[in-house]
């Protein structure tokens, strides 16, 4: 069963891959070179200052006569495009021979585009299968790599992406998904008649910068998968024949750049006259004024307050009740008429009890008639 291993803390994925490219690349130098072959025989890659990028597949082989392998690198579907250089529908001609190791399935596709607007470049195949000793190695689903870079005034914005089925990748019959995983296998399914067992460490990247597959406020952007197989070799006594790196391919390689770009000179005067429609919306602002005249009617709402005092003479017609108060006096007159009743008084006239009473009582020493 395939064994899945952390990747070590500190590591970065460049790193790794400049130190197993290296070894690779000496151990394919040594017989690249006995065999007459110089760089300059693989498949054309990108130009120095392209702005856009595109590789299909890029396969390195090691030199390992245990397991049957000999040396060989080599690219196949290339494309480059310049600043504003246009489309560039790639180079499929294979002069270095990657074909005859990697099969690609479907249509090959290595594009490239560079213009005012945005360098963008791509990559697809249906799938890949590497065969080595006469045997399935490796196989890949399908592969679609895109990235693209969008300069000023609008950006600069990129975006990337790399999508393959399922995330996961084929090695001599087991599925082995991103990241780091180790299997066992045999000398028959290498196809290496020395070996007895050995142990593979797949190393399998699958990488999006800036990830996500949407725009990153970023002036450059890659994508694509990196496969690396390295193996422990050993005979049947379990001595150890080999240890090192096998195979390392790259697929789907893009990579764009938003520098060298022509528009963002051209673009910016025409999104300035904007700006100066601004000013025109300033009239409305002016028209508050006018709206000040409602507070100073408010001065002649005040009259009515002054209406108050009018309302102060009902009280002064309180006086002219007070002459009821004065005609009470007139009422007292009838306790001074009981006085006329005065002349009843006189009935004691009739003098003739007179006799009965002492000669000195009354209104003298007597009543009448000479008594002085």
């Amino acid at each position: 069963m395939p064994k899945t291993l952390p990747r070590l803390p500190g590591v970065r994925r460049d790193v790794r891959r400049s130190a197993v490219r290296a070894a690779l690349a000496v151990t394919a130098a040594a017989t690249l070179t006995a065999a007459g072959f110089t760089m300059a025989s693989t498949g054309a890659r990108a130009a120095d200052g392209d702005v856009a990028t595109s590789v299909l597949a890029d396969l390195t082989i090691s030199d390992v006569p245990a397991a049957g392998l000999d040396a060989f690198n080599g690219v196949f579907g290339t494309a480059g495009s310049p600043p504003n250089g246009g489309l560039d529908n790639g180079d499929l001609s294979d002069p270095s021979g990657v074909l005859n190791y990697l099969t690609v399935r479907g249509q090959a596709v290595a594009r490239t585009n560079a213009e005012a607007a945005k360098n963008w470049a791509q990559a697809q195949a249906s799938g890949f299968t590497l065969s080595l000793n006469e045997r399935n190695f490796l196989a890949v689903g399908s592969l679609d790599a895109y990235a693209e870079c969008i300069p000023a005034p609008i950006g600069p914005l990129a975006l990337a992406y790399a999508r393959t089925d399922s995330n996961t990748i084929n090695v001599l019959g087991r599925q082995v998904p991103t990241g780091t995983t180790q299997i066992e296998v045999t000398g028959a399914e290498l196809g290496a008649a020395g070996v007895s067992t050995a142990t593979l460490t797949i190393q399998y990247d699958q990488f999006e910068d800036p990830s996500g597959g949407g725009y990153q406020p970023q002036s450059s952007a890659r994508a694509g998968l990196d496969i690396t197989i390295s193996g422990v070799l050993r005979d049947e006594e379990g001595r150890e024949l080999y240890n090192g790196p096998l195979i390392d391919v790259e697929l789907g390689h893009v990579d764009v750049t938003c520098d060298g770009t022509t528009s963002p000179p051209t673009t910016p005067p025409p999104t300035s006259p904007p700006p100066t429609t601004v000013p025109p919306t300033s009239p409305p602002p002016t028209t508050v004024p006018p709206t000040s005249p409602p507070p100073t009617t408010i001065p002649p709402t005040s009259p009515p307050p002054t209406t108050v005092p009018p309302t102060s003479p009902p009280p002064t017609t309180i006086p002219p009740t007070s002459p009821p108060p004065t005609t009470v006096p007139p009422t007292s007159p009838p306790p001074t008429t009981p006085p006329p009743t005065r002349p009843p008084t006189p009935t004691p006239t009739p003098t003739k009890p007179g006799p009965t009473h002492e000669p000195d009582y009354g209104y003298g020493h007597g009543y009448g008639y000479g008594d002085h």
